[in-house]
């Protein structure tokens, strides 16, 4: 297998659950350079940060400037090829596609897509410079099976896994690899807190979704570029319920057929 080691990471989204687990975690390992980026300002408390590690907070990916001023951190801080790792995204709730405002659609391509685009297109050239690279961003195994009830997020995350491969097609020749992971559920503190149904008592951890991550980044074959890998870890209840059961379709809100 020909594989090419890269141990310097940007974390985008540092302060969503993931972002936290996963520079939690490389705090643990022996990994190279972290870049942790983020909107909003870590929770220092709650952030344990590996020992070569940058923060660079107030980092709006839909504003220009912001991301100029990534690009500038990114090139003097990583002087070999690095991998970015792209936890940015809004969370979502099951709602029908009549009941999703146009501003609730809006968020959730910009922040799961259109963020996407914009760090990929800044980081691109400093990674073909540096002779390499990775991308890795999170999809949902909705856009397999095209959920009800899902329409703006499951869009969304389609949008992600075909920027993905496009990446890997156009900029695989300067050793750059993009792939996507197709998460089931994550037991993250928002979802425990947020989402009504208790199937979440045995999906994947941070920490396990964590070290998943950076086994599949690290040391990776340059030839499996472009894919969506499918994460799957359910409760055993969940295979017990159909999708309906475990999210009812508000069917009271549909117009009748006239």
């Amino acid at each position: 297998m020909i594989s090419t080691s890269v141990n310097d990471y940007l974390i985008t989204g540092a302060t969503s659950d993931i972002g936290y687990a996963l520079l939690e975690y490389l705090a643990g390992v022996d990994s190279g350079k972290v870049l942790a980026v983020s909107r909003s300002t870590l929770d220092k408390d709650r952030a344990k940060l590996p020992n070569e590690s940058k923060c660079i907070e107030g980092i709006d990916l839909l504003d220009p400037t912001k991301l100029n001023n990534l690009k500038h951190v990114a090139d003097e801080y990583f002087k070999a090829p690095f991998t970015l790792i792209h936890c940015v995204g809004d969370f979502w709730h099951h709602k029908p596609l009549i009941e999703t405002s146009f501003d609730e659609a809006s968020r959730l391509i910009l922040s799961h897509y259109l963020t996407l685009f914009n760090v990929s297109n800044t980081l691109l050239p400093l990674m073909i410079r540096r002779k390499g690279g990775r991308i890795l961003a999170f999809s949902c195994n909705s856009v397999g099976y095209n959920y009800p009830d899902m329409a703006a997020f499951t869009s969304a995350k389609a949008a992600v896994e075909t920027l993905i491969k496009c990446i890997a097609n156009e900029y695989s020749k300067y050793n750059i690899i993009a792939n996507a992971l197709a998460l089931s559920t994550v037991r993250t503190d928002k979802v425990v807190r947020e989402k009504k149904q208790k199937y979440h008592k045995h999906y994947m951890s941070t920490h396990e979704l964590s070290e998943l991550i950076i086994e599949s980044v690290t040391n990776s074959s340059k030839y499996i570029n472009g894919n969506v890998i499918k994460l799957l870890k359910y409760s055993p209840f969940y295979y017990k319920e159909g999708y309906y059961k475990r999210n009812p379709i508000h069917l009271e809100h549909v117009p009748p057929i006239e």
